[in-house]
């Protein structure tokens, strides 16, 4: 006796095609999740970093014997999935024209962003230089150990970029709204430099924003007045390009970073750190700042205190920072 075929309401059908969706969708979620953690799982890093100890005396006189004059060191414990990267800013003519050091909480979903001043002393082989012109020396690894001595804070990871990324960033997203803080009129025909805008909200296109980025000279008190600018810009740059119109354009945005940027930072990393930034509101997730100090020419020289106080409230470390540890270089 053949079975009668059961007959199914037409909300049945509908409901068993959208039970059969979700069961979709739930797998690819799932499995997108399991890839996620196999590909891109959190970067392991050292969870303590040993430091001298002691009086600083990196602006001593250095002895040839190399006999270390502090053997005396200090281990600091690590903060649990806070990971730091050198963000570098060259131009074409050599030098990091931009230095900042940013550091990422992925478990509080909080990052700052610190600004280092290119005319800040450093000692580096017995002479006393700006710390950009440590790149011209000893590229990235000589600005990455002088940033690391003089704040005591480990560097995970760096990435370099020229600053034309700048430029073809901006004009692919079809340009940037940002609040140009004084007016600009500057032309530096060897730097490949020209920039004439007035102060107020503008729509930069690419060649525009590398203007405002780049130009010093623009402000009355040079690298700090462009410094604050561009931690300005790249929070703009990024509320603008993480958005959902710009979801067809991910392809032409990665070609661009691989033909600008440089870094050790490897693929699923990157993967990592851009999952965790989903969903961050940058107004109030990124805390943006400069190296405190005063400009005593020809150099920017820190302020101890008030380093030292920054550096702590970087949550790096489970410890206090003690001072003891910073390599602040006053000549």
């Amino acid at each position: 006796m053949s079975k009668k075929p059961v007959k199914r309401s037409p909300l049945s059908r509908v409901l068993r095609g959208l039970y059969i969706i979700l069961f979709a969708l739930s797998l690819v979620v799932v499995v997108s999740y399991v890839a996620l953690k196999f590909f891109a799982p959190a970067p392991v890093v050292p969870n303590q970093v040993t430091f001298p100890f002691g009086p600083n005396q990196s602006d001593a006189p250095e002895q040839s014997s190399g006999v270390v004059n502090n053997p005396n060191t200090v281990t600091l414990n690590r903060q649990e999935n806070v990971y730091t990267c050198l963000l570098l800013g060259v131009a074409d003519q050599g030098g990091s024209d931009t230095i900042m050091l940013g550091v990422f909480d992925t478990g509080a979903k909080q990052a700052s962003l610190i600004s280092i001043p290119r005319d800040t002393v450093v000692r580096y082989n017995g002479s006393y230089i700006k710390i950009n012109a440590a790149y011209s020396y000893g590229g990235v690894k000589a600005v990455a150990s002088c940033v690391s001595e003089m704040l005591a804070v480990p560097i995970d990871y760096y990435v370099s970029v020229n600053t034309k990324a700048f430029r073809e960033i901006v004009d692919e997203i079809d340009g940037v709204d940002f609040y140009v803080p004084v007016d600009m009129n500057y032309w530096d025909p060897y730097g490949d430099l020209k920039i004439n805008i007035k102060a107020g909200y503008q729509h930069l296109n690419g060649r525009q924003a590398e203007g405002v980025v780049r130009c010093r000279s623009c402000y009355a008190n040079a690298d700090i007045g462009r410094a604050a600018t561009q931690r300005a810009f790249l929070t703009a740059l990024a509320k603008q390009t993480i958005t959902l119109s710009n979801a067809g354009k991910v392809t032409s945005l990665i070609n661009i970073l691989n033909t600008y940027v440089e870094s050790d930072m490897p693929l699923n990393v990157m993967v990592y750190f851009g999952t965790q930034a989903v969903g961050m509101d940058l107004d109030t997730a990124l805390d943006t700042a400069g190296l405190p100090g005063s400009w005593i020419s020809p150099y920017w020289q820190l302020d101890d205190d008030k380093i030292l106080e920054l550096v702590n409230g970087l949550g790096i470390y489970k410890d206090e920072v003690p001072a003891e540890v910073l390599r602040i270089t006053h000549p």
